[in-house]
């Protein structure tokens, strides 16, 4: 009788169980129809990543652990890491030309952690390398116009934010070759929501799924988990593509003849399996303008970040970083657009202005061996009503004198190429710190080879250090002796300490000038 019991017990518990798995599957298939997520190229549909398996094959710092508190509450963020490649001859299409940056900053990395917050967050960085860093008393989280101080116990750091910003935390005199970034990122205001109304919900995306995006839908979501889609050119259907929190898109967007594009969110785009110059990171061409680009990290870059040559753009909180080789310039956004809040990580030109009625606000940036903080002209560059403000310099790291590198730097047409001609009028840049001494200053020596002229350009406000025992040399140089630049002005320009003037500004700033009408002071 026992026997007969338990067994048809157990009878009825195996169809129980039965029954719990096919509901499941069926509520499983519902969901994943009901959320339009696609299916792989088998056709099955993908499995909900764990946390253990988050971001599965990405670089985890080996350096930093870095935990955030808030309200009493601990949660400890993932830290990326960046490493220099070694250069290596054909390698993903490395060049000859690769190898000098790469041989300059062989062995060094950057690491990095992202997380929104709104109020105030204590920040606590564990140091678990000190061999790489060591934890001494000199720490600093930068930029310093936030004045974030930071306490040191032991191997670990810890600081306060109470606003939004990018923020570079820097321990010791060489912490910085192995630095740590902290994306410290406002809340989404318009996340699409987890069930979106004309969204394709993709979960480890590969080229193949995401070209397959019917035309029904017009945004693509890219869930949080690792994906890989390639060199995605976004066709004209597609005019959303938001990266939700703990995203990680391995490739590339080129949108073409395709305007009104928003790419947002808080994940990652990275080029880390692209080629090297295989293409840019974001790229918007052919009358592709009002392309809207906030939130997200532009990562690994090989070759230019963000490229928007069409109008009226707005790029914010976006962050570029981890590109080592020479033509990984930052963010160009041209005729109308607005750039505000963002952080660059370049060895290029980072911050490049070619066209009229560009704004750019509260920028942070990195410079490598190449290229200008600040470029002001390149080719046939045309630029009136230009306002940038608020551009904090952490580092620029040029090894020797070039035609390209200085804080603000302006090269012309330096290819010659026939029929182009420049101009710049009406520009005003303020609020302008370098956190470290930087090589040079002033490069703006456009090349002789076609007309490119200045008329009024106002730096304001600018606190700036350079060593004066090197042999960089500041230099303003127009290049049209029928027109001279002219009015420049000087207004409130702190000069290693000094205060510019009249009687002082030559002598105090080393500058070489020619064909320049003496500037205002202020």
């Amino acid at each position: 009788m026992n026997i007969n019991y338990h067994s048809a017990a157990s009878r009825l518990l195996q169809v129980a169980k039965q029954t719990v798995v096919m509901l499941l599957a069926m509520a499983c298939i519902t969901g994943c129809k009901r959320n339009n997520i696609l299916p792989d190229d088998e056709g099955n549909l993908p499995e909900e990543p764990t946390e253990t398996e988050a971001y599965p094959g990405v670089p985890k710092s080996t350096i930093y652990e870095v935990t955030i508190i808030r309200e009493n509450e601990q949660q400890k963020m993932t830290v990326f890491q960046n490493s220099c490649p070694e250069f290596s001859l054909g390698y993903m299409d490395m060049q000859e030309n690769d190898r000098f940056p790469l041989d300059i900053f062989a062995g060094r990395s950057i690491n990095w952690t992202q997380f929104s917050f709104s109020g105030s967050v204590t920040v606590e960085v564990k140091v678990v390398d000190p061999q790489k860093v060591p934890v001494g008393e000199t720490i600093s989280v930068w930029p310093s116009r936030h004045r974030v101080s930071a306490t040191v116990e032991g191997n670990t750091v810890r600081f306060t934010l109470t606003k939004p910003g990018q923020y570079s935390v820097e321990i010791g005199e060489n912490g910085y070759k192995n630095g740590l970034v902290i994306f410290a990122d406002p809340p989404e205001t318009d996340p699409p929501g987890s069930n979106p109304e004309g969204y394709a919900l993709l979960d480890q995306a590969t080229a193949a799924q995401v070209n397959a995006v019917p035309a029904s839908y017009s945004g693509v979501y890219f869930r949080k988990g690792v994906h890989d889609i390639g060199v995605y050119r976004v066709p004209p259907h597609i005019k959303n593509i938001y990266f939700e929190a703990g995203s990680w898109v391995y490739g590339a967007l080129i949108m073409d003849g395709n305007p009104n594009v928003k790419i947002f969110g808080r994940g990652v785009l990275s080029s880390g399996r692209l080629k090297y110059r295989e293409s840019h990171c974001i790229e918007a061409i052919n009358q592709s303008n009002n392309i809207h680009i906030d939130g997200i990290v532009v990562a690994d870059p090989k070759y230019f970040a963000v490229r928007l040559i069409g109008q009226n753009n707005t790029v914010k909180w976006t962050k570029v970083v981890g590109g080592w080789v020479y033509n990984c310039d930052g963010i160009a956004a041209y005729a109308g657009s607005t750039v505000s809040d963002c952080f660059i990580w370049a060895n290029d030109d980072a911050i490049k202005v070619y066209r009229n009625n560009i704004t750019w606000s509260d920028c942070v940036v990195w410079q490598l061996n190449n290229g200008g903080v600040i470029q002001m002209a390149w080719g046939g560059s045309n630029a009136t009503n230009v306002h940038i403000r608020g551009v904090d310099v952490l580092r620029a790291e040029w090894n020797k004198p070039g035609f390209n590198r200085a804080l603000l730097s302006c090269v012309g047409n330096r290819y010659q190429e026939p029929g182009k001609s420049g101009s710049q009028q009406d520009w005003v840049i303020e609020d302008v710190t370098t956190e470290t001494p930087i090589p040079i200053v002033f490069n703006v020596v456009p090349d002789p080879f076609s007309p490119n002229t200045i008329h009024g350009l106002n730096l304001k406000n600018w606190d700036v250090k350079m060593p004066m025992d090197t042999e960089y040399r500041n230099t303003i140089v127009g290049n049209d002796p029928d027109e001279p630049f002219d009015g420049f002005v000087f207004d409130n320009f702190q000069f290693n300490g000094t205060k510019l003037t009249p009687a002082n500004w030559l002598e105090v700033t080393d500058l070489e000038v020619d064909n320049l009408i003496t500037p205002e002071f202020k």
